[in-house]
């Protein structure tokens, strides 16, 4: 019991340091591409050929970072969208747990077989 409950500690702590090391190497890659075009900018020996390479070099950094906000963006979404339909699910549930029932509307006019016979016709 001892030595199953340090295991799941351990696995706990190692879990937390690996998502440590990822949310660091995102830091640090994030770190790494925003110095290149602040180098660009306050180089002044780069040929024009050089340059272009350069700006060709961070736009398809820029490609690749957007595509990280999008993703992350969508993964956000979704998880936002299962904690709103857990919820709903929860409301539901305790809707029917209630003995909530609808509302039966009922019609302005009474049926047919409450109206009375014809009044005969005077002439």
């Amino acid at each position: 019991m001892f030595t199953l409950l340090r295991r799941v500690r351990t696995q706990a702590i190692i879990a937390r340091m690996r998502r440590r090391a990822a949310k660091l190497l995102v830091l640090l890659w994030l770190g790494w591409y925003l110095s290149g075009p602040l180098a660009q900018f306050v180089d002044s020996w780069d040929s024009p050929q050089e340059e272009i390479g350069d700006i060709a070099r961070s736009a398809g950094g820029v490609v690749t970072l957007l595509g990280g906000v999008i993703c992350f963006g969508i993964a956000l979404f979704r998880r936002w969208r299962e904690r709103c339909l857990h919820l709903a699910r929860a409301v539901r549930r305790l809707r029917l747990s209630v003995g909530f029932k609808p509302p039966i509307f009922r019609p302005l006019t009474p049926s047919l077989s409450v109206h009375s016979p014809p009044l005969p016709l005077r002439i």
